[in-house]
């Protein structure tokens, strides 16, 4: 394994061009792996406000990238790639060493985390687990491709727990869209958990009104003949930063396996 203390870490967000809440998930984890002490450099940077994503940023001549995103999609798998040359998990650009890591959102621990999240709010509410249900929101696509996979990949591994009475995925901007959410999930108490890294525009306006709040969480409202508890996304824990390390580990694994590509500077 590389000395992470002669290495930065880049971590990229989606950003805002319009609400500040949007990059809080992304600066709150640098700031943490940073006061780590882990990195020689830990840089946050977005893709839609700034610093914006660029290799200038950092100087280290390993540079860790890591999409600190909910799942695989058009980001992860070409727009950031495409913005930084990069070509798989490793590219070396002169005499810079680039390892670029899974989504945030695709660690496997990260659906236990949103499961422990919700049976502590069902204590602390005193909520019958045996008649809730966990209504998991994902962002989605218009586009072929979409991010979709991740939420309901999430939920088939929750409800095979039967630790709720039920688990159903909806999305933002494809079907099943959250907007029928009283028809895809039929419990009386109802959990929405947001599979969305920040709380931008998506978490703060496009959702909440779904469900009758004008906060990315709170509850209990009474709606539809249920009552609802939204939760905040899942970027906020600290626990993300292990997550975020673990990504790094196995990245570099598979990048010390293959050559890599290589680009001129």
């Amino acid at each position: 394994m590389s000395d992470w203390r002669k290495a930065a870490l880049l971590l990229v967000g989606h950003g805002s061009s319009r609400l500040t809440t949007s990059r809080q998930a992304t600066d709150r984890l640098a700031d943490e792996i940073s006061r780590r002490g882990l990195f020689a450099e830990v840089a946050a940077c977005f893709w839609k406000e700034a610093p914006f994503l660029s290799l200038d940023l950092v100087t280290s001549e390993t540079v860790y990238v890591v999409p600190n995103f909910a799942g695989e999609g058009a980001f992860t798998r070409r727009l950031i790639p495409a913005r930084l040359a990069l070509d798989g998990v490793l590219t070396k650009i002169g005499r810079r060493r680039l390892i670029y890591t899974e989504p945030v959102g695709c660690h496997p621990r990260l659906p236990d985390l949103l499961c422990r999240r919700a049976e502590d709010l069902c204590d602390r509410e005193r909520i019958d687990r045996a008649s809730t249900g966990l209504l998991i929101v994902g962002h989605g696509s218009r586009q072929p491709g979409g991010v979709s996979a991740t939420p309901q990949a999430v939920s088939t591994r929750l409800r095979a727990t039967g630790r709720f009475a039920d688990v159903e995925t909806a999305f933002l901007e494809q079907a099943p869209f959250v907007a029928d959410w009283p028809l895809l999930i039929r419990t009386p108490n109802v959990l929405v958990a947001p599979w969305l890294i920040s709380e931008g525009m998506h978490a703060s306006e496009d959702l909440p009104p779904h469900f009758g709040l004008r906060a990315p969480s709170g509850g209990p409202v009474a709606i539809n003949d249920r009552q609802v508890w939204l939760m905040g996304g899942i970027g906020r824990d600290a626990e993300v930063v292990d997550m975020i390390l673990d990504n790094i580990r196995q990245a570099e694994e598979m990048a010390n396996s293959e050559p890599g590509t290589a680009r001129e500077p």
